[in-house]
């Protein structure tokens, strides 16, 4: 009798149980489809997608790789992508930029923004002329098939201006852009800073805003910073700390902080978005009922001088109904929420979910578990809060698809 080789009935198994997942999940009930645009491959485009995407007017896709393309870093420095609907309804990837690892930068965990020329503008967390990472612009080609070209705008220095910009960048009307670095700064702390654009030639100036000391004012601001009318600046920092910076009055050059709100040291607060009327929205990765991170809204105080105010709009339950909701939201029209939670979910690989607001009970809110990431070919660990297109959602997974390096995914609730 011949015995089958130990290593084959492993390989089976493997294949047996990759196979059930998949099985698993295409029967498990989900609110939305997903369907996956790229799968990356890693050296050749791009690895661990960990920041949201942008689109351009033409619904055209843009984001970063945290590592991965042609580049010196073990693994690959990271790379630019842009991805293109084809007639066919497919979607095709192309590299806009491959880092070196050198002084153009290493490691983009950060998303990309545009200007109002098409140019993309985005972070790096290494590289750069001290290794302490960089901000880049990316501008198109002149002809068709032409290469994109990067500049680096500015190079951090850890000890003065910080590093390790995890956030997007943000503009204002005036064309000056602005972030928040995590480490780095006078006190240790993170910075937020702002780059305003040259009169004429080629440097950028940059400004620290305001150096986190870690004490009253919050330590490590994490995520994108927002601006309202009066360009005063809104972030989160990752003890828990909801703060505003103004802009200096008259004849004065400071900014000034305020704490707005403290969610305590162990809920970090992913990146806000501006809600109605004048509020703040945002999640915390932890707290809530079973400390596995709420959704909540800041409203600023009738009379001035007093608090803010929270209200919890969602609790999250652990298990089945997600866990670590970090990464921002996003609204629609109906003022609808729209998030991912980093694991969790029926597989434990991440979920998409849904918050709508009650029409009779103004504090009532409900969650809909829109889809559970599960088996590798589909995505999980969802990198980044999604975005809104002509009724469907885009995002990224930081691992899974394909070859395990993560994906681009679109869900149509």
């Amino acid at each position: 009798m011949n015995r089958i080789p130990f290593s084959l009935i492993i390989n089976r198994v493997a294949i047996a149980i990759a196979f059930v997942g998949i099985f698993l999940e295409s029967t498990y009930a989900q609110s939305a489809k997903e369907t996956v645009l790229h799968s990356f491959a890693g050296a050749s485009d791009g690895a661990d997608p960990v920041a949201g995407l942008v689109a351009d007017p033409s619904g055209n896709l843009y984001g970063t790789t945290s590592s991965g393309g042609n580049g010196a870093c073990q693994g690959g420095c990271g790379t630019v992508f842009k991805l293109s609907r084809n007639p066919d309804g497919t979607w095709s990837e192309t590299q806009l930029y491959s880092f070196s690892g050198g002084q153009d930068g290493a490691f983009p965990n950060a998303g990309v923004v545009f200007d109002r020329s098409g140019s993309l503008y985005g972070a790096t967390l290494h590289g750069g002329t001290t290794n302490d990472g960089t901000i880049f612009r990316l501008t198109p080609p002149s002809s068709l098939d032409g290469p994109w070209t990067e500049t680096v705008l500015h190079n951090f220095l850890e000890d003065s201006d910080g590093s390790y910009c995890f956030g997007a960048l943000t503009f204002d009307p005036l064309g000056n852009l602005y972030g928040a670095a995590f480490f780095g700064g006078p006190y240790s702390g993170g910075t937020v800073f702002q780059l305003v654009p040259p009169q004429s030639g080629e440097s950028w100036t940059f400004n620290v805003l305001h150096a986190f000391k870690g004490t009253v004012d919050g330590i490590d601001p994490l995520g994108a910073v927002v601006l309202d009318k009066n360009r005063a600046v809104y972030g989160t920092t990752h003890d828990g700390t909801v703060f505003r910076l103004r802009p200096p009055a008259s004849g004065r050059s400071a900014w000034s902080i305020s704490v707005l709100y403290h969610f305590g040291s162990t809920a970090a607060v992913g990146a806000l978005l501006p809600g109605r009327p004048a509020s703040l929205l945002g999640t915390t990765a932890l707290g809530g009922a079973n400390n596995d991170g709420t959704v909540f809204q800041l409203t600023p105080p009738l009379q001035p001088g007093q608090p803010w105010t929270a209200v919890t709009l969602y609790e999250f339950q652990g298990g089945n109904d997600g866990v670590y909701p970090l990464n921002g939201l996003v609204a629609d029209g109906l003022g609808n929420l729209y998030g991912v939670t980093a694991t969790g979910g029926f597989f434990n690989a991440g979920t998409v979910f849904r918050l709508s607001p009650s029409t009779t009970h103004a504090d009532t809110w409900t969650k809909t578990t829109l889809y559970n990431f599960g088996s590798g070919r589909n995505g999980s660990d969802p990198g980044a809060g999604v975005i809104l297109g002509k009724q469907v959602l885009y995002g990224t997974t930081s691992s899974g698809g394909l070859s395990g390096n993560g994906t681009v995914f679109q869900l149509k609730p």
